[in-house]
Parts: structure tokens; C-alpha cells; sequence
């Protein structure tokens, strides 16, 4: 069968990622007005440039949504803007991997967008993913800047690949353990081992600290609480005894990983089934080598993490740190194994199906479900609610909502107040002119101010509110039956922190 890409080169690839983060950043607009997950905390976190907000999150995602935000505006179009800028960044540095792993420039585009066919880079993107989204861009950055470096030690290259590391540490804190993984693989390997013997990478290591160091003074200051945050990862369901706690969490990992990756090792293996047999035609290449045991590395130093008493359930949106470089790998071996064509016909088919699928999906679930009494968070009428709420009085000062996503899609009708949220109570961004104070809330039971939001006000030695909340209410979005209901009280100047 003839190759299906016969011509292809990479500006071509970057029109096809180009149109595909162009189109995805539209519909996002189209569909939905309301912000996902994540989305709402860089809504909240990048009124200010601040060291830190969340607790279980570095600030980098948040530093770069403020800079956003400068240039283009605060709203919907800079938050997405943003985002898949980032995304397109991505599979630009995959792409840039793979054509330094591959003999055949379409095994380097192939590799690159088979993430269309794992759920995390189908859909989870689409809804609010962000620092996962940074941490996968500066994962194949530095791995690629490490392949460059091997192939011309330089102190220049040094510098990057510290830069990057220190960059990855401050846009997700697991981005330690594919650092320790790719460090522990190039030294098990003679070619590699010789660029972390040089002593140039001290410069990189000192680089990366320096990077580092003013969020870390941060997290010091605030250690118990940070360690509270993070230590509660994963213990939800966490057995009380030894054993079927750690298989518990042993089983957890291999069923991330494999959900990670579903359905892409599945059409991979209906269309490339060698790629998955002891290699018999050639052995891996020592980049590829490199990769495979970064990767094996990186699973066995968390498996090590779940014995001692880590998590004991593994999200699959976690393995971003663990496979993301895991198509690339898996392409290498379809490589290895002699396929005369990788690009067979079933396979490019698959990879440009499955997003026209979810497209189909998503506008359904937007302009459907809600007939179906199914609406999402999606459907939320906050636009309606925000407008109510200025009618009501409120226009600046600060606005406090009970919880985050209240807070975050609340702050893009309101860009001159100052918001704040229990779920962030160590970030208080500096307060404005005005002493207008707003409490909000979605309410479910109707119980008047909810105790977090009253617990908030004590805890920075505010009163507890007093006086009788008033209501707004709004359908959902192309919905007649399902009604959200937000309870606010404007309290007296100086009433919030």
C-alpha cells in the first residue's frame, strides 16, 4: 500500500496542528462560555503575580495567564488563547523529537498526533487542563533539548536543558520524576552518560535551582499546609493495612497507565501488531533506548513511591509525566520492526476520525443532553447570574464565592473586582479603592451563608456575615427545567478580607 504521506514535511505538519488548535480554540469560544476545571483557578490566581496559589500547584501556568491577560484582555479569549498556544507548542517539540528518533518523516507526524487517540489529549484539554498541558510542552522541550546536547555538548545547550528543568518544576511538581527518570536512563547509557558526567552540568543543576529557588522560599514558609495539600493526593480510598494497600495502589498505577493511553495501544496493535513482539529485524536505536528506559524508570520510581506509602489511587490524568513520550517510543518500534509503510491507511484514518468523533460528541452533549435533563457545569448560566448580580448593585470591590468555580467564571464579568474563594484562602491578591463587599454562593439547600464561606471571614478576622441573603436565579443553558440558584449578601464596608 503507498505511503499516505508521500510528500509530507513539516511545514505541512505544522498547518495540520496549526488548524487543529485554531479550530479547537473557536469551538471552544462557540460552545461554551463557561470556564472548566483548572481554567476557573487561573481565572482566580492570575489577578495578581504571586508566588504561589494553590497549594498543590507551581505558579508558572498562572504566571504566564497574567502575562496573557496584559496583552490581550482578561476574558474567555485569553484564557483559551493561552492554552492552545501551549497545546500547539506541544505538538510542535514532539514532532521536533521524532524527527531526530525516526528515519521516515511520517513516522515523526504520525507519532506526534496519535495523542488524538489517548482520552487526556481527545478531550480532558478541551475541558480545563493546564498545568498538566505546561508540564507536557517543557517534558518534550528538555527531552529534546537533551537529545541536541548529546549531539553537540556545548555550554549554551547546558544552560537551556537547566533552564527547562528548573521551567518544569515550576509548572507541575511531578515533572521531578521524568527529570529523575531521564537522568537515571542516560546514565545506564554510555552515550548519554557521557553529557551528565561533563561537569557543564553543574551550570545546568545551579540554573535550574536558581529558577526554582523564589517559589521554594514560598512553599518553606507555608511547608505544613503545602504538605497537607499534597499529602492527601490520592488517600481517598486508601486501605488501612499494609499489604492490600499497597496492592491497591500497585493496581491503581497499571490501570492509569493503560487508561492514559486508550484507545491509541489498542488501534496500534490492530494495525502494527510486530511493534508489539520481541524485535527480531534490527534493535532499537540508542535515542529510542534512552526513551524506553527514561519511561520504565519513571513507572518503577512511582511504583517505589506507592510501596513506601504514596498514593494509593493513581489518577490517569496524572501519567502525562510518564508517557506522554510513550507514542514516540511505541512509533520507534513500529520502525524497528520493519514495517515497510507507517503510515498504513486504517491507522491515519483512525487518528483523524477520533477528533471529528469528539467534535460531534461535544456539540451534542453542548446542544442536546440539556433536552435530556443532562446538563454539565458547561451549561452553567453564570453570564445571566453575573448580570443579575450587577443589577443588584455590586460592580467592584471584592467578591467572595464559596468555591472556585463560582469564583473563577464569576471574575470575567466582574474584571474590576477583586475575587476571592475559601479554596484559596492563602492568596489574597491587594485589595482596590472601593469597599464594596460581595458574598456569593450556589445555592443547592437553602440554608442562608454557608459555613465555609463564614469560617473564610472569621479566619482573616472578619465578623461572621449577618443579615438576609437575597437570590438569583437562571435557567442552564438550552435548558427550560434545570435552574441554578446563587445566594449573595452584600455586606458593609470592610466586610471582607
Amino acid at each position: 500500500m503507498p505511503n499516505l504521506f508521500p510528500r509530507l514535511n513539516s511545514h505541512t505538519f505544522l498547518l495540520i496542528v496549526g488548524l487543529y488548535a485554531v479550530l479547537h480554540f473557536a469551538l471552544r469560544l462557540i460552545f461554551s462560555p463557561v470556564l472548566g476545571t483548572d481554567d476557573v483557578e487561573q481565572a482566580v490566581c492570575a489577578q495578581s503575580l504571586a508566588l504561589g496559589c494553590d497549594l498543590r500547584q507551581p505558579p508558572l501556568y498562572t504566571w504566564l495567564q497574567w502575562l496573557t491577560n496584559q496583552v490581550a484582555g482578561l476574558g474567555l479569549a485569553s484564557i483559551f488563547l493561552l492554552k492552545y498556544g501551549l497545546l500547539f507548542l506541544a505538538y510542535l517539540f514532539l514532532y521536533l523529537i521524532g524527527r531526530r528518533l525516526f528515519n521516515r518523516t511520517a513516522t515523526a507526524v504520525l507519532a506526534a498526533l496519535s495523542l488524538w487517540l489517548t482520552y487526556p489529549f481527545a478531550v480532558s484539554v478541551h475541558q480545563g487542563v493546564t498545568h498538566s498541558l505546561l508540564l507536557s510542552l517543557l517534558l518534550a522541550a528538555s527531552f529534546h533539548a537533551f537529545l541536541r546536547l548529546e549531539e553537540k555538548r556545548h555550554l549554551a545547550g547546558y544552560l537551556l536543558l537547566g533552564g527547562l528543568l528548573g521551567l518544569g518544576l515550576l509548572a507541575k511538581y511531578s515533572f521531578a520524576l521524568y527529570a529523575a527518570g531521564l537522568g537515571l536512563a542516560a546514565l545506564s547509557l554510555p552515550r548519554y552518560r557521557a553529557v551528565l558526567l561533563d561537569r557543564r552540568i553543574l551550570l545546568s543543576l545551579a540554573v535550574a535551582l536558581l529558577v526554582v529557588t523564589p517559589h521554594g522560599l514560598w512553599v518553606w514558609e507555608r511547608l505544613p499546609a503545602v504538605h497537607g495539600a499534597l499529602g492527601g493526593l490520592g488517600q481517598q480510598t486508601a486501605p488501612s493495612a499494609y499489604l492490600p494497600r499497597i496492592s491497591s495502589g500497585l493496581l491503581s498505577l497499571a490501570s492509569a497507565l493503560i487508561q492514559f493511553l486508550s484507545p491509541f495501544w489498542l488501534i496500534l496493535l490492530a494495525f502494527y501488531p510486530r511493534a508489539f513482539r520481541p524485535l527480531k529485524a534490527k534493535p532499537l536505536a540508542d535515542p529510542l533506548r534512552l526513551l524506553e528506559r527514561s519511561i520504565l524508570i519513571g513507572i518503577g520510581l512511582l511504583a517505589l513511591v506507592v510501596v513506601l506509602g504514596g498514593p494509593v489511587e493513581i489518577k490517569p490524568r496524572w501519567m502525562h509525566v510518564l508517557l506522554l513520550l510513550a507514542p514516540l517510543y511505541l512509533f520507534g518500534r513500529v520502525e524497528a520492526a520493519a514495517y515497510e509503510n507507517t503510515s498504513k491507511r486504517g491507522y491515519v484514518i483512525a487518528l483523524f476520525l477520533l477528533p471529528v468523533l469528539v467534535i460531534a460528541a461535544w456539540a451534542a452533549q453542548t446542544y442536546l443532553a440539556p433536552q435530556w435533563h443532562k446538563v454539565t457545569r458547561f451549561h452553567a448560566p453564570y453570564d445571566r447570574i453575573a448580570q443579575q448580580l450587577h443589577t443588584a448593585g455590586f460592580e467592584r470591590g471584592t467578591l467572595v464565592a464559596n468555591e472556585l468555580h463560582l469564583a473563577g467564571n464569576l471574575r470575567l464579568f466582574f474584571p474590576q473586582a477583586r475575587v476571592l474563594t475559601p479554596a484559596y484562602a492563602h492568596y489574597l491578591p491587594a485589595a482596590g479603592q472601593t469597599d464594596q463587599c460581595l458574598l456569593v454562593w450556589e445555592d443547592r439547600n437553602g440554608v442562608g451563608v454557608p459555613a465555609a464561606l463564614q469560617a473564610y471571614l472569621e479566619r482573616h478576622g472578619k465578623p461572621r456575615a449577618t443579615g438576609t441573603p437575597a437570590y438569583v436565579r437562571a435557567h442552564y443553558r438550552y435548558s427550560e427545567m434545570e435552574t441554578m440558584t446563587v445566594g449573595y449578601l452584600l455586606l458593609p464596608a470592610g466586610g471582607c478580607p
